[in-house]
């Protein structure tokens, strides 16, 4: 008996070497680097590839979390913003975000100007004295005017670009190959991240309503070895603090951002600044 046995397993084991799909492909893995000062997140399964920025945004009121999905497969996936999950981790709920469309609108309202707005000549937001809805109002004629001069500036063409950012690239991409190492896998990450100028850095400047709103993630449908990209908005102060770490402490604020692609999931953890 014990003959058959051993005679039984050496079979097997010849069979599992001559069927090399017995076992699914590892995946690459996960890591980070940074572009201009922002951690950026990756997760690289076997054929999706997520990564992850998230940093307080629009005068600091609202949380910007950047995702860009990268096909790596061989079909089409579609991807809605509904479908992405971001949570308050101290408080332990969901977030209820607020899309680029209706942010917009609301810049675009002038008492709101100086709630959102920049100062970007001396690098600090307007003072709650500078809030249009407590001031006379004879001044809304001078807060129209430096609405206009506001947008004007966003509308600089070093800050402002003429595509929407969630549209999936048309054009095929070499992405990265199969036995690519970690470290390769990250080169071409951070120059993809790095190939324009970074949307979380510019929402930190002055900005208009309508790069908002160009910038916000919206469905679509990732063909392969293509990419999609945008930002979802949340309130940062709907945001809780632990209980007991200091008061101004930026690592007392997580958030955890779970993503599906297909039959997949990503799931990242920040710290909120």
């Amino acid at each position: 008996m014990r003959y058959i046995l051993c005679a039984a397993l050496f079979c097997s084991l010849l069979g599992a070497q001559d069927n090399p799909a017995v076992s699914p492909p590892s995946p690459r893995g996960d890591g980070m680097f940074y572009v201009n000062g922002i951690d950026y997140h990756f997760i690289s399964l076997t054929n999706y590839t997520v990564v992850v920025a998230a940093h307080s945004v629009v005068n600091r009121k609202f949380l910007g979390v950047k995702v860009r999905i990268l096909n790596n497969g061989q079909h089409s996936v579609t991807v809605r913003p509904e479908d992405v999950r971001v949570e308050d981790a101290v408080a332990g709920r969901d977030l209820e975000g607020i899309s680029g469309a209706e942010l917009a609108k609301r810049m675009r309202r002038p008492y709101n100007w100086s709630r959102f707005a920049v100062n970007t000549a001396s690098g600090r937001a307007p003072d709650a004295a500078d809030d249009p809805e407590t001031i006379d109002p004879q001044h809304s004629d001078i807060m129209r005017a430096m609405q206009q001069m506001a947008s004007q500036m966003a509308n600089a063409p070093p800050v402002l670009s003429t595509l929407s950012i969630t549209e999936a690239t048309g054009q095929p991409d070499s992405g990265i190959a199969p036995g690519a190492t970690i470290s390769d896998e990250v080169s071409y990450l951070r120059r993809k991240e790095g190939s324009r100028p970074d949307v979380l850095m510019q929402l930190q400047r002055q900005i208009s309503p309508d790069y908002l709103e160009r910038t916000s993630f919206l469905a679509n449908t990732i063909p392969p070895r293509a990419d999609l990209e945008g930002v979802f908005y949340y309130p940062m102060g709907k945001l809780a603090r632990g209980p007991t770490a200091p008061k101004k402490a930026a690592q007392t604020r997580m958030v955890r951002v779970t993503v599906p692609v297909g039959d997949e999931k990503f799931q990242f953890m920040f710290a909120v600044e």
